[in-house]
């Protein structure tokens, strides 16, 4: 992890070798596991960066008190808003999750993402 304002901070969004491992606070279903890397962490730890990927399951989000920023890398999922909205996401493709954010991931197999949290609170 690098915290410096004088260079530019790189981390690799390749296979991680030492990753943190995790499972959902929120699971609704599966046996998912989370294996998180975080590269950059800044302001006091105010902002963080990583990588984050997921095995299949469905899990509740909650963003009460941060902004996530997303970028999905590998695999697909889908992030279904609070109404039921379905927001099918792959490779490439760029997602917010706003403060106070209260929907649920659905990943049937796998899913790595790039991601940026800044803390609201």
């Amino acid at each position: 992890m690098t915290d410096t304002h004088s260079k530019l901070v790189r981390f690799s969004a390749g296979p991680m070798t030492t990753p943190e491992i995790g499972k959902p606070r929120r699971q609704m279903e599966g046996e998912t596991v989370f294996r998180i890397i975080t590269g950059f962490e800044g302001d006091n730890g105010r902002a963080t960066s990583g990588i984050w990927e997921s095995t299949a399951g469905k899990f509740r989000s909650d963003t009460t008190g941060y902004i996530e920023f997303g970028y999905i890398l590998e695999g697909e999922c889908r992030i279904v808003d609070p109404d039921g909205t379905v927001n099918e996401l792959k490779v490439g493709d760029p997602f917010v999750m706003p403060e106070g954010y209260k929907g649920h991931w659905e990943v049937d197999h796998f899913v790595k993402k790039v991601w940026f949290i800044t803390l609201t609170k």
